[in-house]
């Protein structure tokens, strides 16, 4: 048995007056050194109130200011290092600025995992750089690994191992006809994926505001 904890960063983010036409500065630049606000910072630490985030193994994080940002409370519970590994970072999205981006971009993306615009990654391409990084994992001795991700590297996830139903706001998720998530997507969330002989037997929304 293996348990892999998808975590997704947390948010708001703090102001930054450089930032303030997010759409037309450089998004490489935005993306990643976007940080936590105080807010943010106390939804991160809310997570160290899940038991299930005790007793780690591993701790992984895209290398994303927010990711490592939200990631490093658990991982100093755990007296753990964090993990960078460039497959699990945010999808290349191939623009200089959010502003070249066509309408509906993302709701275009889930139902044609093949899209992808200018020089960016299509799902179906992040998918194939996450999934490497899951088998490595499941072939290594941890047990309990926590991963904190991006929405859309997590999202594209679900939808290969659920019936996935998204909207552009909200998603709904159903696994061995149960459903397990309905509402829209959050700062900080957390999927908890249990694998036995590299099988994923059962996938649960963990909602660290009603533990």
């Amino acid at each position: 048995m293996k348990t892999i904890y998808l975590i997704r960063h947390s948010a708001p983010f703090i102001e930054i007056e450089n930032y303030d036409d997010y759409e037309n500065v450089l998004w490489n630049d935005y993306n990643r050194n976007m940080i936590l606000s105080s807010e943010g910072e106390e939804n991160a630490k809310k997570l160290c109130e899940l038991d299930e985030l005790r007793n780690l193994d591993a701790v992984y994080s895209a290398d994303s200011f927010r990711a490592i940002g939200t990631a490093k409370y658990v991982a100093e519970m755990n007296n753990l290092k964090i993990k960078l590994d460039e497959r699990i970072n945010e999808r290349n999205l191939g623009v200089k600025t959010i502003s070249e981006l066509p309408k509906n971009q993302t709701i275009t993306s889930f139902s044609n995992k093949d899209y992808k615009f200018g020089t960016g990654e299509s799902l179906n391409e992040v998918d194939i750089r996450f999934n490497s990084f899951i088998t490595d994992l499941l072939n290594d001795t941890n047990s309990r690994v926590a991963l904190f991700i991006h929405g859309i590297i997590m999202m594209s996830f679900l939808q290969n191992n659920t019936e996935f139903f998204f909207d552009g706001r909200n998603m709904k998720l159903i696994f061995n006809d149960k459903e397990i998530f309905n509402d829209k997507m959050k700062n900080p969330m957390v999927f908890k994926i249990d694998y036995d002989a590299n099988e994923i037997i059962n996938i649960e929304f963990i909602d660290y505001e009603k533990k």
